[in-house]
């Protein structure tokens, strides 16, 4: 059994093997619907909020009409294929610390399936890809990361083989704590940041004091038009440039 795991990264999620009839598809996200030509699981298991932003009229209308299971939280009777995912067995099963996101919950139902396959007598291979799943560790998902990293650690203690594109950095692992700071790699870069940051706040000083400069010049300047739309009008002053020039003698 072979099960691909999508979701909504802009990287691979188009790369996912939707034409191979051997890959399963489970997808996720309001990003995939209109990306993925097919899929046979859905995974949707945020509250139900039509007419919030991330539930479109045209994402609904999609979950209603889905084929397949529709996994959720929630029983939803609007979504004809609404199938409560198994939370607690789940939980009971994998613990409770890396449900992090959807993907966390497709893995660990990917891992169902295929020990299922595997109790019924089909011996593989049995894969797990990941396309569309970045969770870049500098973003917002890093802390969702060590969710699927979890989960490809128990599916390859059961025998499954798990994969990401190359367009992925997923299974990249974070500095070994400590131990990494004597590598070259680790020195050269801590020296690098010093080095930035000190420009940083140097430029940010400079920012500062180009800021002050703005705000003095622009009050110099609304001090400046102040003077000239008030004393320039003086008519008096104006008569007197026309009536009393220099005379010029007349030639005799």
């Amino acid at each position: 059994m072979k099960i691909a795991l999508v979701g909504s990264a802009p990287s691979s999620v188009r790369a996912a093997p939707y034409g191979a009839p051997d890959w399963k598809i489970f997808a996720c996200s309001p990003g995939v619907y209109g990306v993925a030509p097919r899929s046979d699981a859905w995974f949707e298991l945020h509250r139900y909020e039509p007419g919030q932003p991330w539930f479109s009229e045209g994402y609904c209308d999609f979950l209603k009409n889905y084929e397949g299971p529709v996994y959720m939280a929630e029983e939803v009777t609007q979504i004809k294929n609404c199938t409560l995912l198994p939370v607690r067995d789940l939980v009971e099963k994998y613990g409770p610390y890396f449900f992090t996101s959807s993907l966390a919950y497709m893995f660990a139902v990917a891992i169902e399936e295929i020990e299922a396959a595997q109790a019924a007598g089909d011996d593989g291979p049995h894969m797990i890809g990941l396309w569309g799943v970045d969770m870049a560790a500098t973003e917002e998902y890093g802390y969702q990361r060590a969710g699927c990293q979890y989960f490809a650690m128990i599916a390859r203690a059961k025998g499954i083989e798990v994969g990401i594109p190359p367009e992925s950095d997923l299974f990249r692992p974070p500095p070994l704590y400590g131990v990494s700071e004597i590598s070259h790699a680790h020195i050269k870069m801590t020296m690098r940041r010093r080095e930035l940051e000190e420009r940083m706040n140097d430029a940010q000083l400079r920012l500062e004091a180009a800021q002050k400069e703005l705000l003095f010049l622009q009050g110099a300047i609304d001090d400046l038009n102040w003077h000239q739309n008030t004393w320039i009008g003086d008519v008096g002053s104006i008569t007197r440039e026309f009536t009393e020039p220099p005379l010029v003698p007349v030639l005799q």
